[in-house]
């Protein structure tokens, strides 16, 4: 990493780190109706010198606790209003300082990057097998990040990745979050108890609002307008539970200075607001893919101000207030007839009380007639999707509002391995050089799941603290030998393969082992880079010569699964395309053949991913049943659980949008789901009858409805098998045919 000391123009007006002191308390009696969370304001008081050296401190105990004691933490002054970093020795220990406890913190991750080769992955795999004694650094290291904000999440997120997390997850996330730079995040854990506490001021019941508030998993896209009363009701026990994590990550956010970003109110309300308050002003919104969207209460209404009102001091008693309101409304459509729209941004800014307004630039979103009546100044625009265009280019930097360069690259939490590493690299550092970049502000990762490539995202994260992009080889190679624990020249072949394909451009499909079968094979790429199989394999082999050396380190454990899983699903994709072949040309003997390969993939990318505790289906469903307070409401937060990754919800309206290759999910759904798809081409062929898709459809729906609803299966919540001798196993069996 270079040595940059930038100098902007804009100083960072971050609010010093808090510690967040809570108490809640939630009365759950069954033989009254109060659902209502109460809970003693929390106090968001200015954080001293000594708290974010103690924040550190826990920190660096928890990541190195062997190693914690040869560490040394100090703060220095800001530099010129921006973050700065130092890495340093003094009398044989390591000397970390910074501005802040996320510069800190980041000064650890660069020590550890820089001078041990450690690699901390966003929940892909560490290799965190540190030298014995640590490595003196040869002379002081400074680094000032170019970037006012680093952001982190989506709104999605919360659905697809940690909608059923408990602490001990998110404390190793923020962590995380706080080594690579982090300084500004999203928060929605807890959400559930706000709305309650906001509309028992207007007619509803406790009751009422926890029936209206969605399930764990869907809680997004409620936050969004998307969609209400659904997966639930929920009951007291579960929405205390999530106020009590919500309380909990926001502290210790404050403590290591990470400035949390709540939802804000853009004016939703529950179902017969107007029949309780009549003279409301209320739009209906319509649907969203089948759901019926929440009712938008029009903000240049009067009573708008008085609900925005009730629902900020929610946000301040049960969560001590934000500097930072995410609000996002007319998300993905919803209704703007009879709405000024510039009044109507007035008007919910005015509400935040002097608050920022982050907005997500997706589709049409924002409004430009709403951002340009906004006060710019307290305005933050997350442009989505820079890696696929860029929103600020097309739209004059949103006409001069404050903006982020951030990035998506994974939908739904779905795996595939692919993405623009290179434009990782530079895309951001292009846009803070070009002239008419208005006020960009900083960057932001904004993936819809996290799990997924974790080269893009460690090289995203770097821009934190860099302004010049890296030599690509050079780069790579050192990338390697921390994923590996060491140099070594076949991993370093690998990286570079993968880089020059997986990683060139996004030009993936979604396989067919997690699609929807059908007969009409789905369009394959056109980049030659992306389509050439025999070069993943390749990358493949190469990662397999590295297991002598490498065997130790988890990361690359990770790596070397993630890219045979890759080989595997891209062959089901070539299988199928085989089966519609054979079908068509009703050649019976070649489709029983090419169904039994087609199923035989299936359960071997279950025994592979089985290896890994990330791609457990029984993991996932089991943080989600410990999250229920009686029997009936884990089958309850189950079936949410199974629901989100397969059918979306219980009307199959986006099914298979979150798909991913976790063992369990192949074995105990996409097998049966192709094992009756094949069935049915093999019965009309071999009794000479067309093959009536509808009914077969719908009898494959039928049972997937069904298998959202089960909660007798029995998967794995422990990783089994060798990772390294099933991935040779599995190389010999499909490398030439995947190779073609």
């Amino acid at each position: 990493m270079t040595n940059d000391e930038i100098r902007m123009t804009k100083e960072i007006s971050m609010t010093s780190s808090s510690k967040l002191m809570r108490t809640a308390q939630a009365i759950l009696s069954s033989a009254i109706l109060l659902a209502v969370l109460l809970a003693v304001p929390i106090r968001a008081a200015e954080s001293s010198e000594s708290s974010a050296l103690a924040a550190v401190r826990g920190l660096i105990q928890r990541v190195v606790p062997k190693q914690a004691g040869q560490f040394v933490v100090e703060t220095i002054p800001a530099d010129d209003g921006h973050d700065v970093l130092e890495v340093a020795s003094r009398d044989g220990k390591i000397v970390l300082r910074g501005n802040n406890a996320v510069s800190i913190a980041s000064a650890l991750n660069w020590y550890l990057e820089n001078e041990c080769h450690g690699d901390l992955s966003w929940h892909c795999g560490d290799q965190m097998s540190l030298p014995n004694p640590l490595p003196l650094v040869s002379e002081k290291i400074r680094v000032v990040s170019p970037h006012q904000f680093r952001y982190a999440y989506n709104f999605c997120t919360y659905g697809y990745t940690m909608a059923w997390w408990d602490w001990t997850k998110w404390q190793h996330e923020l962590d995380y979050l706080a080594m690579h730079g982090i300084n500004l995040a999203l928060v929605i854990e807890g959400q559930e108890a706000a709305w309650v506490n906001t509309f028992t001021n207007f007619g509803f019941s406790a009751d009422e609002m926890r029936g209206w508030v969605v399930d764990p998993a869907h809680l997004p896209w409620m936050e969004m307008d998307n969609m209400e009363s659904y997966g639930g009701p929920l009951s007291p026990p579960l929405v205390a539970g999530r106020l009590a994590l919500g309380q909990k990550i926001i502290s210790r956010m404050r403590e290591l200075g990470i400035e949390p970003v709540l939802p804000g109110y853009y004016g939703m309300v529950p179902p017969d607001f107007r029949q309780k308050n009549p003279n409301a002003n209320v739009h209906v919104q319509g649907d969203w893919v089948k759901l019926k969207r929440p009712d938008i209460l029009d903000p240049s209404d009067p009573l708008f101000a008085k609900v925005a009102a009730a629902f900020y001091a929610a946000q301040k008693d049960l969560f001590g207030g934000a500097n930072f309101y995410d609000a996002d409304p007319f998300h993905e459509g919803g209704a703007t007839t009879n709405i000024d729209i510039p009044a109507a941004g007035r008007a919910i800014q005015k509400a935040m009380n002097g608050a920022t307004w982050v907005l997500q630039s997706w589709w049409k979103n924002p409004r430009q007639d709403m951002v340009d009546a906004l006060d710019k100044n307290k305005t933050l625009v997350l442009d989505l999707f820079c890696e696929d265009h860029e929103n600020w280019r097309q739209r004059n930097n949103f006409n001069g509002a404050p903006w982020l360069w951030c990035v998506i690259n994974c939908f739904g939490g779905n795996m595939k391995l692919g993405g623009r590493l290179a434009w990782m690299a530079h895309g951001p550092d292009d846009a803070l050089a070009d002239p008419g970049k208005g006020r960009m502000s900083g960057i932001g990762a904004l993936m819809e799941g996290t799990g997924v490539n974790p080269a893009l995202w460690e090289m995203l994260l770097e821009n934190a603290w860099r302004t010049n992009a890296p030599d690509p080889d050079g780069w790579l190679n050192d990338y390697a030998r921390r994923r590996c624990g060491a140099k070594i020249p076949a991993a370093e072949a690998a990286w570079k393969i993968l880089a020059e394909t997986a990683y060139a451009g996004d030009h993936t499909i979604k396989p067919a082992v997690c699609s929807q079968p059908v007969l009409e094979p789905p369009k394959l790429p056109a980049a030659k880079t992306r389509s050439d199989p025999a070069r993943l394999v390749e990358a493949w082999k190469l990662l397999l010569a590295a297991a002598p050396q490498a065997k130790s380190s988890d990361g690359y454990c990770f790596d070397l699964c993630d890219v045979g899983r890759q080989v595997l699903a891209d062959l089901s994709t070539r299988y199928n395309q085989q089966i519609i072949a054979a079908y068509r040309a009703g050649d019976v003997p070649k489709l029983r053949e090419l169904s039994g390969r087609m199923l035989g993939l299936i359960r071997d990318l279950d025994k592979l991913t089985g290896t890994r505790r990330e791609w457990l289906l029984g993991v996932w469903l089991a943080d989600a049943r410990s999250w229920g307070a009686t029997p009936a409401e884990k089958d309850l937060c189950e079936r949410n659980a199974r629901e989100l990754l397969t059918t979306w919800t219980r009307y199959d309206n986006i099914p298979d949008y979150a798909n991913r290759q976790w063992n369990g999910l192949l074995g105990g759904f996409y097998y049966h789901r192709w094992a009756m798809w094949l069935k049915a081409l093999d019965d009309s062929l071999a009794h000479g009858t067309g093959l009536n898709k509808t009914a077969t459809q719908d009898q494959i729906r039928d049972w997937e409805l069904s298998w959202t609803r089960q909660t007798s299966g029995h998967f794995a919540t422990k990783p089994q098998g060798d990772a390294i001798a099933i991935s040779q196993e599995l190389f010999k069996k499909y490398a030439a045919a995947a190779s073609q």
